[in-house]
């Protein structure tokens, strides 16, 4: 029985049933759980009972994450804790509509977002048009080359419509960095960024520093900090940038600009 214990407290962690899933549930709360199915299956329960009971344990600990409506079904996304910093973030977008999370080949939720996941530059171009209200179809045909066939392609001609600043050998499925990242935002809502300065010793010379410098100035970022909470003064604007602090560059810029 120990061995079917530890294959039971396996399926509880990672299975992914129908559109939801069990990823990233801690197993200290399911102590019970796993006691009574194992008992119930020593005195001859059977497979279709502890399934049942598998989706209600799922159930009582889905409302500690995040949950979304796709296609009119409840999707919960189990790496969107309520607890984490990006929480309010995600589910702003995905109230909106502009973020759903992964999906499988066959378009069917994984329940996943992937925060900690770099994002690339057609999936940012995606959703900086989506948070500044654009409608893709109103941009035209792509001229970048690779673009005609590419899942984005009327993500990027709305991109070249905009002045992101794709050229014809932009690399459309490169991880993005924090400060093209921001550029793409302040152009799809418009912005016409000033001259400015950044605060921080690594970006003043930076191609993307006036873009920067306005983006600290309304408080969309902010700069890296110490563990004691004190400012380090730097951005990393070459560093890629993940899914979570785009999910907050994205609602603050649909608050701010």
């Amino acid at each position: 029985m120990t061995m079917f214990r530890s294959i039971l407290a396996f399926v509880l962690l990672f299975s992914l049933p129908t559109s939801t899933g069990f990823a990233f549930i801690d197993t200290s709360s399911m102590e019970g759980s796993l006691d009574s199915l194992e008992q119930e299956l020593s005195e001859g329960g059977d497979l279709g009972s502890l399934l049942e009971e598998l989706n209600e344990v799922a159930e009582e600990n889905a409302d500690a994450y995040l949950t979304m409506s796709a296609d009119g079904e409840a999707v919960t996304l189990w790496d969107v804790p309520k607890d984490a910093w990006f929480y309010a973030y995600v589910e702003k977008l995905t109230d909106l509509g502009i973020v759903s999370g992964y999906k499988d080949a066959s378009g069917k939720p994984k329940g996943l977002y992937g925060s900690e996941n770099p994002v690339t530059r057609a999936e940012t171009m995606k959703i900086a048009i989506g948070a500044a209200g654009i409608d893709p179809a109103s941009c035209g045909s792509p001229q970048h080359p690779k673009a005609a066939a590419h899942w984005a392609a009327a993500y990027v001609a709305c991109a070249e419509t905009h002045t992101f600043g794709i050229t014809t050998d932009t690399n459309l499925d490169a991880a993005i960095t924090r400060a093209e990242a921001l550029h793409y935002f302040l152009m799809a809502f418009g912005i016409s960024v000033p001259e400015g300065t950044p605060p921080f010793t690594d970006s003043k010379d930076h191609a993307y520093k006036n873009d920067i410098a306005y983006a600290y100035a309304l408080e969309i970022v902010s700069g890296d900090t110490n563990a004691d909470g004190s400012e380090k003064g730097t951005f990393r604007p070459e560093e890629n940038l993940n899914r979570a602090a785009l999910a907050k560059i994205a609602t603050l810029a649909i608050e701010l600009l």
